[in-house]
This record gives structure tokens, sequence and C-alpha cells, in this order.
């Protein structure tokens, strides 16, 4: 596969994340100070968003389709690390 056919296939599968009812809220990087959550960067080592994954994708920081899932699951899995498993965003994480 080349690469404007992975990364097309990539742009789609991001938008239909994006499209999610819960996928607004992974939309934007997590603002510790802005949500009061100053301990977000001690316990989540490599914040990820989906708006910086689309943004690589676009500026070809992302070069594999392997590199976009382990980007996209690290968005997810951050999100239930840090909050707990009767959280909205950890459930919005784990559905989508």
């Amino acid at each position: 596969m080349s690469k404007a056919e992975w990364v097309k296939k990539c742009s789609q599968i991001w938008k239909l994340l994006k499209q999610h009812k819960s996928g607004w809220v992974f939309m934007t990087p997590v603002d510790a100070d802005k949500l009061g959550i100053p301990d977000y960067h001690v316990i989540i080592k490599r914040p990820m968003d989906l708006g910086t994954i689309k943004a690589n994708l676009d500026k070809g920081v992302i070069s594999t389709p392997e590199q976009f899932k382990e980007d996209v699951i690290l968005t997810f899995q951050n999100a239930m690390t840090y909050n707990p498993e009767s959280h909205d965003v950890h459930l919005m994480a784990k559905t989508l």
C-alpha cells in the first residue's frame, strides 16, 4: 500500500472517531491547568489527542499506519489510565 493510500485510510478512520458522539472530548490536548488536574502530566507521560494526531498525519510526522494506530490507542489509554472506570471520560474512551 502506498503512503497516499494509508494516509487516506487513516484520515477516514480519524474522521469516524471525530464524528462519534464522544469524539469531541478527545479532539484537543488535555489542559491540566484549566481542568484543575495538576497531577495529569505526572501520571500521563505521553499525552495524545485526536487533533494532534490529525495535524501529525497531515504534516507527515506520522510515518506509518502502525504509528497512527499507536497514537489513537494512546489517546484512549491515557483517558482510561487517568480517569476512574466510573468516570464519563473513561467510559467514552473505552467505547471509542
